[in-house]
């Protein structure tokens, strides 16, 4: 399988959606600062992964890999103690922390980033970014066997708040018993730590 091709089927299985962020173009030759523009995270999500897959250093591999399972059940612990009520505002800045969690993952712990998200109201219908998260969705959509599977002109027609509640709902149906047993178990034993501390 060619590295395009697993990038891709990797960015369409992130729990986190595209999300705008601020990028400085770097004219490469002169390393020249040329102007600010906004991309979305996916963008830094393949390029860190180009550059992972291209290293094929197996010991940072398998540690990066570590880290992402452990932001993973992090985000899944959020998601449900306060992700699958809160209001859009807060459930976007859900995304955007653990997006650059994840981003972070490809760097050595504590390596600053400076990942600058926009704000939740940035993205509006027909910009690049809402299309980019209408092509994530539409993959998610056939990844997870949807019956019909929901095309990505039909999520075009969302706004990206409508977007990132399709996302939240798909997380909520997709989380295993397993994982939702180990969130409980998680919860009970911060309460009775919580308890034993009084």
């Amino acid at each position: 399988m060619q590295s395009d091709e697993i990038r891709t089927m990797i960015l369409a299985t992130l729990p986190y959606p595209p999300l705008p962020v601020m990028a400085t173009r770097v004219e490469s030759d002169s390393c020249v600062l040329m102007d600010d523009g906004v991309t979305t995270s996916h963008t830094f999500v393949a390029k860190v992964l180009d550059e992972a897959l291209a290293r094929r250093d197996l010991k940072t591999n398998l540690e990066r890999r570590a880290r992402q399972t452990r932001v993973f059940q992090e985000f899944l612990h959020v998601m449900a103690t306060e992700g699958f009520a809160c209001d859009m505002e807060r459930l976007y800045i859900i995304f955007c922390r653990f997006s650059l969690e994840h981003i972070g993952t490809f760097f050595p712990p504590g390596h600053p980033l400076d990942i600058r998200f926009q704000p939740l109201a940035y993205t509006t219908k027909g910009d690049k970014v809402h299309a980019k998260v209408a092509e994530f969705l539409a993959a998610q959509s056939i990844f997870y066997e949807d019956k019909p599977p929901v095309s990505r002109q039909h999520y075009l027609g969302f706004d990206f708040p409508e977007m990132l509640r399709v996302m939240r709902d798909r997380l909520g149906h997709v989380m295993t018993n397993d994982e939702r047993g180990r969130l409980e178990a998680q919860e009970e034993e911060a309460d009775i730590d919580s308890d034993g501390e009084t």
